[in-house]
């Protein structure tokens, strides 16, 4: 049987030219200037692939007459990103961020894919067509903007935004138009990879008349493989060794830690594959990376990394602080950007880590500076034991000072200061101020007086999560049962979301959480509706190695190693392989543990689905990795006033 000669017009090399020439029709490449000197009587299709660059090709009349000449003889012809074809002309590129693709047509049958359907084309480009100027009919793919996992239900309504149509046929059926950038659609990481694939397979078999499957794609990247017929500690040491040197990888550690380390990755990923990078330096992300350098250097004996971590919390305690005597006195500032605020929950996580690199080495290096921060932050505290979500510089007043701490917080919300308390019990350990221990107490009690209806930013799931460590300590530094029973309790209580995989599922009940702001106008849950297969890797599950083998630590109790078992199993199995360092060991926000790839709605505005952060995710993952492999070296610091 003759192969279809295929002639494809474009401007450079792309994955889906790659997946051309692997099928074994004959392809002949052109660019747009070489049209004209053709001979189009050899060919009996035509590809014109414009995604490889950011304007969309604009043939000349010269250059478009041709084309415009096969086409008419019937001659099959496929347009990506191409501003005027047949009648079909467009508007300007516009980004995709907060858009997805939905799957729309009864018709046409893609394998894999039914109606309502979603899939991401990542921070993409499209050319909106003029809705005038084409077909009218149901498109393959058409974007929307929608708070969503999965799928959705359409609407009659939804078709009736023609300029939204992403992937169609024009009325002479010979015609193709793809209005996005679909070329690099490899390195872009679209998702869901099968779904991509499948409409890739779709178009490649109708241009080229052929039925057959697309073999061997070499995706950017893969999840890790966790092998249960092996050592689960060798594994769990590789995953975490991956991680720390992802930060040394990746371009965000700056100076070997001198000048600090940024945060990570932004969600964007654009159409040519480059993932925006956030350049912030924020205290918590660097005294939690801090924390697995020296976890590091105490389980490989890497002085190298002990030099890096303690350049880290240096550079903290260095610039972040407010020293000069007065009422701001020991307030940490949140970011190099945001210089005059202090999140609580996040400066806890900036010190912590020194704090035990003190348990763990006998030091009290900066626990005058440690006692300083935490005494703002005391001071500031609400009546009620709770603290406000925030502080800004500008706004503290003696008078706003003395509100702060006269009037009630009312926030009982782990998200915002659980581990505030947790930092404020380890503080209590090490130095003994009892002030410290009164507050945390207060605090906790107060977030579960309310207990499960405390303020949720994210999730139910989030709130679990972030609470194990702290009831954990504060346990650990009273050895009151009523803390214990509480850490079962919570403990207990997040198992209803637990996954077969190991992963806790995003959970809302009532959906009360404050993050489901409009698409795009805000932080956002990735939590759509109850039941979806979502793990969220910045806000609730990256907790809980730690938080699992510390509670493991402090009650002796192997339910805890067991749960800490499959956190960890979960966390290989999801962890970025890559032969782009840049990713290559990090965890990016959401995972889809039914299709073991990232995928999850991109509404945050700030903090989408593959957002890779330094500190609240990959260090804090890899450190709680790394104690549960020290486990027995590590417990000893931990017992507990009632099994001491």
């Amino acid at each position: 049987m003759k192969k279809n000669h295929i002639a494809v017009v474009t401007r450079g090399e792309s994955d889906l030219l790659d997946v051309m020439r692997t099928g074994g029709n004959p392809v002949t490449v052109m660019k747009p200037e070489d049209v004209t000197k053709a001979d189009w009587e050899q060919f009996d299709a035509i590809a014109i692939l414009g995604g490889t660059l950011d304007k969309p090709i604009l043939f000349t009349p010269e250059q478009r007459t041709p084309i415009e000449e096969q086409m008419a003889k019937g001659k099959r012809v496929f347009s990506e990103f191409t501003a005027s074809i047949g009648y079909v002309y467009s508007e300007q590129p516009s980004n995709t961020r907060y858009q997805r693709l939905v799957f729309c047509s009864e018709d046409t049958q893609i394998e894999g894919l039914s109606v309502g359907m979603l899939l991401d084309d990542q921070a993409g480009t499209r050319i909106k067509p003029h809705d005038i100027t084409c077909v009218h009919t149901t498109p393959i793919l058409q974007y929307t903007t929608i708070h969503a996992h999965d799928k959705i239900e359409l609407t009659p309504a939804f078709h009736e935004k023609i300029g939204d149509r992403a992937l169609w046929f024009e009325a002479q059926g010979n015609l193709l138009v793809c209005s996005f950038r679909l070329s690099n659609f490899v390195k872009a990481r679209f998702a869901p990879k099968q779904r991509f694939a499948a409409v890739i397979e779709f178009i490649l078999n109708w241009l080229f008349d052929t039925d057959q499957k697309l073999q061997n794609i070499a995706y950017v990247y893969s999840g890790g493989a966790f092998d249960p017929a092996k050592d689960l500690d060798s594994q769990v040491a590789e995953c975490a060794a991956k991680a720390v040197n992802w930060m040394s990888n990746s371009s965000i550690l700056c100076d070997n830690g001198k000048a600090g380390l940024l945060e990570g990755f932004a969600t964007e990923i654009n159409a040519d594959g480059v993932q925006k990078m956030n350049v912030i330096r924020r205290a918590d992300c660097m005294g939690e990376a801090s924390l697995s350098y020296f976890l590091s250097h105490l389980l490989n004996d890497n002085a190298d990394h002990l030099e890096i971590s303690d350049n880290l919390m240096n550079y903290i305690f260095n610039y972040y602080i407010c020293k000069e005597s007065g009422d701001l006195q020991g307030m940490m500032r949140w970011t190099d950007e945001a210089w005059g605020v202090c999140y609580q929950d996040d400066v806890a996580r900036a010190i912590i880590p020194q704090m035990l690199k003190n348990l763990y080495t006998g030091s009290t290096y900066k626990m005058d500076d440690i006692h300083m921060v935490l005494s703002f932050l005391v001071n500031t505290t609400g009546s009620d034991g709770t603290r406000v979500f925030r502080t800004d510089n500008k706004d503290m007043s003696p008078e706003q000072l003395q509100k702060l701490r006269s009037e009630p917080g009312n926030l009982p919300s782990a998200h915002y200061n659980a581990f505030y308390y947790a930092a404020l019990c380890l503080a209590y350990h090490i130095g003994g101020d009892q002030s410290f221990l009164h507050a945390a107490r207060k605090g906790m009690d107060a977030i579960m007086a309310v207990y499960p209806e405390t303020t949720r930013e994210q999730s139910e799931t989030q709130e679990y999560c972030r609470l194990i460590l702290p009831l954990s300590w504060i346990y650990w530094v009273t050895g009151d049962s009523k803390y214990k029973n509480w850490l079962y309790q919570v403990t207990q209580d997040l198992q209803a979301h637990k996954h077969h995989s190991g992963a806790y599922l995003e959970w809302d009940t009532g959906y009360k959480a404050d993050m489901r702001n409009e698409v795009g106008e805000g932080e956002s849950s990735l939590l759509a509706e109850n039941g979806d297969p979502v793990v969220d890797l910045l806000y609730s599950n990256n907790w809980l190695p730690m938080a699992f083998i510390q509670a493991y630590f402090v009650t002796e109790d192997e339910y805890f190693l067991e749960l800490w078992n499959e956190t960890a199993v979960f966390m290989i199995n999801s962890q970025l392989q890559s032969s782009d360092l840049k990713i290559h060991g990090g965890w990016a926000r959401a995972f889809d543990v039914e299709k073991n790839e990232v995928f999850g709605s991109p509404a945050d505005a700030g903090w989408g689905p593959w957002a890779i952060e330094s500190g609240w995710t990959v260090a804090e993952i890899a450190s709680g990795l790394m104690m549960g492999l020290m486990k027995d070296q590590l417990k000893t610091y931990h017992k507990t006033k009632a099994l001491a």
